[in-house]
C-alpha cells in the first residue's frame, strides 16, 4: 500500500474522532495538554482552510477552541516529519490572523503533533528560531505526542478515550514490522485477538459503563476500530499475508444494537418514501382541487349565461 494511501487512512480516521461529543473532545484536550477544562465545556472548530497572500490555500488538521478562549491546534502524522514544525507555525499564524480580536494582538493556538508511528528518533518537542528585523529572537516550540509511547492504562486514566482505536497501530506493527509481512503462529494470532477483544474493545466498553463516553461515542469507537482493523488487514493481505488472519475478529465488532439500527434505517427509508409519495399525492390532489374549482367556476359562469339568455328570450316572447 503506497505511503500516501496509509496516510489517508489514518488521517481520515483521525478527523472522524472530532465528530464525537464535546465532553469526549474536552477530555482529549485535557489529556494531551495537561489542562483541566470542565467536561461540560463548549467545543468549537475553527476554519481549517487559510488563504495566503498569494491567494493559495493551506489546510491544517484540527483547530479547537474551548469555551471561546483557549485555542488548540492538532496535527496528525504517520511518519516522522522534521519540517512539520514549520507548517504548524504557518497554520498557527493564519489561525491567529483569522481569530484576532484586534489589530494589535495575535494569539497563537497551543500546538501538538500526534505521531502514529514507532520511530524512536521523534523528539518530545520540535522547535524553530524566529529572528525579527531588530535581531530580537524567540523560539517557537511544538509538542510531539508519540502515540505508541503511551499505553492503554494511561489513555484510560487521562480519559483520552477517542485515541483507543489507534491501538490498532500495535496490531499493524505486529503484522507488518517495518512494512514487511510477518507470518504469525497460531499462538501469536490468539494473542492479537485477545489484545483486541480484551484490551481495546474491553477498554471502550468499560468507559461506557463508567460514563466517560456516551452510547453514540461508544458505537463510533467500535466502528473506527473495525475500520482501522479492516484497512490494516487489507494492507497485510496485499503484501502477501495469509488469509488466515481474516477470522481474527469474528463478530467481535458487531455493535450490540446493530439489528435495531438496521431496522430503524429500513423503516426511516420506508417513511421517507411514503412521505415523498404523500407529498406527491398531496400536490396532485391540490392540483386536482384547483382544477375542480376552476371547472365549477366555468359551470357557474355558463349557468349564469344560460339564465341571462333565457331571461332575454322570455322577454322577447312576452313583448311579441
Amino acid at each position: 500500500m503506497p505511503m500516501d494511501e496509509i496516510n489517508q487512512i489514518f488521517d481520515r480516521i483521525f478527523k472522524r474522532i472530532f465528530t464525537f461529543s464535546d465532553m469526549v473532545i474536552t477530555n482529549l484536550i485535557n489529556g494531551l495538554f495537561g489542562t483541566n477544562h470542565p467536561p461540560d465545556s463548549q467545543v468549537e472548530y475553527s476554519n481549517r482552510e487559510s488563504t495566503k497572500a498569494d491567494l493559495s490555500h493551506t489546510y491544517a488538521d484540527i483547530f479547537i477552541i474551548i469555551n471561546k478562549t483557549w485555542h488548540y491546534h492538532l496535527e496528525a502524522q504517520v511518519y516522522h516529519d522534521k519540517t512539520i514544525v514549520m507548517r504548524v507555525f504557518e497554520y498557527g499564524f493564519y489561525h491567529a490572523l483569522e481569530t484576532r480580536e484586534d489589530n494589535y494582538t495575535l494569539q497563537f493556538p497551543e500546538p501538538v503533533v500526534i505521531y502514529f508511528c514507532n520511530e524512536p528518533n521523534v523528539p518530545e518537542i520540535s522547535s524553530i528560531r524566529i529572528v525579527l528585523p531588530d535581531q530580537q529572537e524567540f523560539t517557537y516550540t511544538v509538542k510531539n505526542y508519540v502515540y505508541l509511547r503511551h499505553n492503554l492504562e494511561e489513555l484510560n486514566r487521562k480519559k483520552m478515550i477517542v485515541f483507543i482505536p489507534f491501538q490498532m497501530v500495535r496490531v499493524r506493527d505486529r503484522l507488518l514490522p517495518n512494512g514487511k509481512v510477518c507470518f504469525l503462529s497460531e499462538n501469536d494470532i490468539q494473542e492479537l485477538k485477545n489484545f483486541i477483544e480484551s484490551d481495546i474493545l474491553g477498554s471502550i466498553k468499560a468507559n461506557l459503563q463508567v460514563g466517560n463516553i456516551m452510547l453514540e461515542d461508544y458505537n463510533q469507537l467500535l466502528e473506527l476500530t473495525n475500520e482501522l482493523y479492516q484497512q490494516i488487514l487489507l494492507q497485510y493481505q496485499k503484501k502477501g499475508g495469509s488469509e488466515d488472519m481474516k477470522p481474527l475478529l469474528p463478530g467481535a465488532l458487531e455493535l450490540p444494537n446493530d439489528k435495531y439500527r438496521f431496522q430503524i434505517d429500513e423503516l426511516e427509508t420506508e417513511v421517507a418514501s411514503l412521505t415523498s409519495e404523500n407529498t406527491s399525492l398531496t400536490s396532485e390532489n391540490a392540483s386536482l382541487t384547483n382544477e375542480n374549482a376552476s371547472l365549477i367556476d366555468k359551470v357557474q359562469t355558463l349557468e349564469q349565461t344560460v339564465a341571462e339568455l333565457q331571461r332575454k328570450l322570455n322577454e322577447d316572447i312576452t313583448s311579441n
